[in-house]
This record gives structure tokens, C-alpha cells and sequence, in this order.
């Protein structure tokens, strides 16, 4: 009887720890939120990069491979702003977390756009000269 309680009590403990191993903590104890995602998602709502875009394409076509690096290195140092309507209930590290998510979000955008359209701007410019040759 004692060896069956026993081999019983053994399998309900492994039982037991198998799911808690199983389920996530977010799960099991209360959900927790990541707020620099949540502040990347937000910036994805708001930002378009269209200005970056234009930017890229002028310096591109105006001064070529020169105006793609020195735009580049422009678009890099600009910053970012944070609407305050997403960050006005949180707490300290809560919207310091929304705001660099927010922030990465906004300059990994833009300097892509950036890239893009200086992109289009530098073989824009080449085609032109190719073809007035």
C-alpha cells in the first residue's frame, strides 16, 4: 500500500512538473507586456517613410554615389519624436521601453526608405548620362 501511495505521489509531481514546464509563465501567472514591441507597433501604424524616400531620390539623382553617402550620413543623426499620446499613462521604464522601441522602429525605416530611393536616384542618374552619351 505505502509502495502504490508512494509510486502514485511520484507521478503527479512529474505530471505536475512537466506542465508547468510546458505552459509559459505569461500564461500561468499573469500576462506581462513587452512595451518596446508595443512601441515598434505603434511606429509602424504612424510612419510611412514618403519623406525619406523623396529625400533619397533627390540626393540621388542630384549628386549621385557623393549625395547617396552624405544624405545617408544626414538620415542616420536625425532623431526621432514619440507622439505623447501613446506614452502619457505609463510609468518610467514602461515608456522608456515604448520610446526606444518606438525610435528604433522609425530610424530602421527611414534609412532603408532612405536607401531606397538613392537607390533609384544614383541608376536614375546613370541612365540619364548613359543616354545623352
Amino acid at each position: 500500500m505505502v509502495y502504490t501511495q508512494t509510486r502514485r505521489t511520484k507521478k503527479v509531481i512529474a505530471i505536475f512538473l512537466v506542465f508547468s514546464m510546458i505552459l509559459p509563465s505569461t500564461f500561468a501567472f499573469g500576462q506581462t507586456k513587452d512595451y518596446y514591441y508595443e512601441g515598434q507597433a505603434a511606429a509602424e501604424r504612424d510612419y510611412t517613410g514618403g519623406g525619406a524616400v523623396v529625400g533619397g531620390l533627390a540626393s540621388g539623382f542630384i549628386l549621385g554615389l557623393i549625395g547617396w553617402g552624405l544624405g545617408y550620413l544626414v538620415v542616420s543623426g536625425q532623431g526621432a519624436d514619440v507622439p505623447h499620446r501613446y506614452t502619457s499613462n505609463f510609468e518610467t521604464t514602461q515608456r522608456i521601453q515604448f520610446e526606444n522601441g518606438y525610435k528604433d522602429y522609425v530610424k530602421k525605416t527611414r534609412k532603408g526608405k532612405f536607401n531606397m530611393g538613392a537607390g533609384i536616384g544614383t541608376l536614375a542618374t546613370v541612365i540619364v548620362y548613359l543616354g545623352t552619351s
